[in-house]
C-alpha cells in the first residue's frame, strides 16, 4: 500500500471545505455592510455636529448644494480631507438637504426640512443605515435616502 490520499478522501475534504466557505462569504459581506453603514452614520454625525457649529456662527443653517458637493463655509466645520462624496465609484454620496417638503416635519422658525441625504443604487448599505438610524424620521425618492436628524425638527 502506498501512502497519500485517495480521490475520494480529497473529494471529501472539498466538499467540507466548500460548504465552509458557503457559510463564511455571506457572513463576511454581511460584516462588511455593517461596517460600512456604522461609518455612513458616524459620517451623519460629523455632519451635524459640523451644521450645529455653523448655525451657531452663522445664525443660519448651511446652503443645498446638491449630491456629493459640501456647501462653501461649512468646509471649516468638518474634519481635514472630509467628502460628501464618499465612494463616487459605487455612486455613493451624501448631501445636506435645505427645502421645503409638504406634509413632512420642519423647522419651527423658518418652515425649512433640514437633513442628510444618502444618494445611492446600494439596498443593501440602505437596510444597514435604516437600522442604525437614530434620527427623526425617514424617507425615499428614487435613489435618494434622505435621513432627517432629530435636533432640526425640534
Amino acid at each position: 500500500m502506498k501512502g497519500g490520499f485517495s480521490l475520494i478522501e480529497l473529494m471529501v475534504v472539498i466538499l467540507i471545505i466548500s460548504i465552509l466557505v458557503s457559510f463564511a462569504v455571506p457572513s463576511f459581506y454581511e460584516a462588511k455592510k455593517s461596517a460600512e453603514a456604522a461609518k455612513v452614520i458616524t459620517d451623519f454625525e460629523v455632519i451635524r455636529d459640523a451644521v450645529v457649529a455653523y448655525y451657531a456662527d452663522y445664525g443660519k443653517f448651511p446652503p443645498d448644494m446638491g449630491p456629493g458637493i459640501i456647501p462653501k463655509d461649512l468646509k471649516k466645520y468638518l474634519p481635514k480631507g472630509f467628502k460628501f462624496d464618499y465612494r463616487p465609484k459605487r455612486d455613493i454620496r451624501y448631501d445636506w438637504e435645505n427645502w421645503v417638503v409638504n406634509n413632512k416635519p420642519k423647522h419651527p422658525k423658518t418652515g425649512i426640512l433640514y437633513g442628510i441625504s444618502l444618494t445611492t443604487k446600494d439596498k443593501a448599505l440602505v437596510k444597514k443605515v435604516k437600522g442604525i438610524f437614530r434620527g427623526a424620521f425617514q424617507y425615499s425618492l428614487n435613489n435618494n435616502y434622505t435621513f432627517v436628524l432629530e435636533y432640526i425638527s425640534k
